[in-house]
């Protein structure tokens, strides 16, 4: 994604609960619901980048959507109903999310003060940040067996999966279990989840998710450290604004300029400011590096008018020049990559293979990027749609398919349960060849 914030920092309060007021109060009458629906389809047809790609016809799936959606019996319903229908967009960059939260605070949308990761078939718990869940046993390595009486994979599939915003099978099979996705619901919602812990001991908690987050360390987003044999390990997960200092890289890279090769694990970064992700990989390479053309679709009212078929604005950007008044890292480096590296941490993969610095080892990335525009569509509704086609750096297509590694590796749960990181052992190992 170019110059603008990620899909997945929305998406920490886009839930899919209603944000127009208690959910079970219906306050949006059937023509609001009939107008924010024709809204939203028509934002879809004049701003979706990939709309004359579409395999089915919008205006008759919208038409047929129209009577369910104005009978849901509360707005809780309607904002999903109307998630489900964007999904069948098929782009990681196009939803639509509720604006406001309920009136009543303790129905706010959260998740359980844990983060989880999905490896393999099994959902673990990556972070706690609950002394409350921590004392009940909850600690990472936990393995989440159960939620609600369903098994974790059936749990996403059914709640989560339907009204996800996903390019790619790889997306649709981990976001739902990553980071908070996982549990996200109502703060007043009682749930019971079954775990697993390290020593094979299942346990059961059972609490609502307005808990306290007493645990929350403010870790950066961004972190270096030298592995054996002289290789650097930067971990970067996210290139938001907010995470992405640029300050604090500068101090890193004068470490990382000491080491005899790099490794730098982009893995579960959901994107941010693509701007940021070039500023790294200007680092890297002593020449320009080629960078991915790009269109948007355009409507002139004239042109339609007399009929003329669709106009695209296009721009093939110019070479990203290398760090200026800047000593160049030259040394070997790999790049570790899997199904939620998203947006503008694949424009960083396409730059990257573009300036043929390395491999690229992992799985496939999760194959969504692209300038969202965001608009309100009123009554507490918002929708996000992608406006631009971008391609890599040799015209090659990657959203909807994934940037592919030149290496795959999966990650896996044997060596995770043991503090172990398989792919960074992968890494290492072909960097000694």
């Amino acid at each position: 994604m170019k110059k603008i914030l990620t899909l997945l920092g929305a998406c920490l309060f886009a839930g899919y609960m209603s944000a127009y007021g208690q959910a079970a109060k219906t306050e949006l009458d059937a023509s609001q619901k009939a107008y924010l629906l024709s809204r939203f389809c028509t934002e879809v047809k004049y701003n979706f980048a990939f709309y004359n790609q579409l395999d089915f016809d919008w205006d008759s799936l919208c038409i047929a959507s129209l009577p369910d959606l104005t009978a849901t019996t509360s707005d809780e319903a309607f904002l999903k109903g109307m998630q489900a229908l964007c999904a069948k967009l098929q782009d990681g960059h196009t939803y639509v999310f509720a604006m406001n939260n309920p009136q009543n605070p303790a129905d706010w949308i959260r998740p359980f003060p844990m983060q989880t990761k999905r490896i393999g078939d099994s959902v673990f718990v990556t972070k706690v940040y609950s002394s409350d869940l921590q004392k009940q046993g909850v600690q990472p390595g936990c393995e989440v067996l159960k939620i609600d009486g369903e098994d974790v994979l059936e749990y996403g599939d059914r709640h989560i999966r339907p009204y996800l915003a996903s390019s790619t099978p790889q997306w649709s099979r981990h976001r739902p279990y990553a980071e908070f996705e996982l549990t996200k619901e109502k703060g007043s919602k009682v749930s019971r989840i079954l775990f697993r812990d390290r020593k094979g001991k299942e346990f059961m908690i059972e609490s609502n998710r307005n808990i306290s987050w007493d645990l929350q360390k403010n870790t950066p987003s961004m972190s270096f450290k030298t592995l054996e044999g002289n290789v650097g390990l930067l971990t970067v997960r996210s290139f938001q604004d907010s995470d992405f200092n640029r300050v604090y890289f500068d101090e890193l890279y004068q470490e990382l300029l000491k080491t005899d090769a790099l490794i730098i694990d982009i893995r579960d970064n959901g994107g941010g400011n693509s701007s940021h992700a070039d500023y790294l990989v200007s680092h890297l390479c002593r020449q320009p590096i080629p960078q991915g053309a790009w269109k948007s679709p355009m409507y002139i009212a004239a042109h339609a008018s007399w009929n003329y078929p669709q106009e695209w604005y296009m721009q093939a950007p110019g070479p990203l020049s290398p760090a200026r008044q800047k000593e160049i890292y030259q040394k070997p480096v790999v790049v570790l990559v899997n199904a939620t590296t998203f947006s503008s941490a694949e424009n960083f993969c396409v730059t990257f293979r573009g300036a043929k610095r390395g491999k690229i080892i992992g799985t496939p990335t999760g194959g969504s990027t692209g300038n969202p525009i965001f608009i309100d569509l009123g009554f507490g509704l918002g929708c996000c749609i992608c406006t631009k086609h971008e391609l890599d750096a040799e015209g090659n297509e990657f959203v909807g398919i994934g940037i592919q590694p030149d290496i795959v590796v999966e990650e896996d749960s044997h060596a995770f349960l043991k503090g172990r990181d398989n792919v960074i052992e992968k890494a290492l190992d072909i960097l000694r060849k």
